[in-house]
């Protein structure tokens, strides 16, 4: 290719920049939105699972459960965070947890029961969602969403075991900051990691710079119940 071809080339891409930043920021957006409901949808599903036990009913659930489970994998092909510079799930902070293993929750020890266990969202459907299928694991949960946790934790008497917080709450505050400010009001470090929808490189940048591991919603709920386990186990 000749330098006269190669200028009109690099023309054209220029030319091309700013609709190609137009749609990467709207394909974001439009991901996230996406993400949301899809979460919540797969975690109310797992918890009607546990409350299925007639044999008609139990194969409704299966029904919704595949066709979640095929909904999720194309949404993933549609809406690969890598295609926009970003990975699924970020482990980090030096205790070599994989927030990406497919590793089922089942063969690991249950370390679930009985916890104490913050979940900060201010999303209600994806907080009453989350919140409903911990406590059918045999937790104690608190919900809050942005700054409420602390309160919410006064009538508990003891720390949480874990807490899981969304990275972008209302008001420009992060998972991060929310995390940060509840571990201030204890003695220990609290386990903790980060959920979010949003699959631009930032979120998962700031959660490794500060040594959080970050999942991607939609999480698979064995997925999330083995991240719960492997975390509870390094505390």
């Amino acid at each position: 290719m000749n330098s006269r071809a190669i200028k009109k080339r690099q023309r054209e891409l220029a030319k091309r920049t700013p609709q190609y930043n137009r749609d990467r920021s709207r394909f974001l957006a439009v991901s996230h939105d996406i993400r949301q409901p899809l979460h919540a949808l797969g975690l109310f599903v797992a918890q009607l699972r546990s409350l299925a036990h007639e044999v008609e009913l139990n194969r409704i659930v299966e029904q919704i459960d595949t066709a979640v489970s095929t909904l999720n994998e194309r949404f993933s092909e549609l809406f690969d965070p890598s295609e926009v510079g970003d990975a699924a799930s970020t482990p980090n902070g030096g205790n070599g947890i994989d927030a990406n293993s497919s590793t089922p929750a089942c063969v690991l020890p249950d370390r679930t029961n009985g916890k104490l266990i913050v979940v900060i969202d201010d999303d209600p459907l994806v907080l009453d969602s989350t919140c409903g299928l911990l406590r059918s694991w045999g937790c104690s949960v608190v919900a809050a969403s942005g700054s409420g946790a602390l309160a919410s934790l006064l009538d508990q008497q003891r720390p949480p075991d874990l807490i899981i917080s969304d990275f972008r709450l209302s008001n420009g505050k992060t998972g991060i900051e929310a995390i940060t400010e509840l571990r201030s009001a204890f003695p220990n470090t609290i386990p903790a990691f980060l959920v979010s929808g949003d699959t631009s490189p930032a979120p998962m940048h700031e959660a490794q710079a500060s040594g959080f591991h970050l999942l991607h919603k939609p999480v698979d709920p064995m997925r999330l119940r083995a991240m719960l386990n492997r975390m509870l186990k390094a505390k």
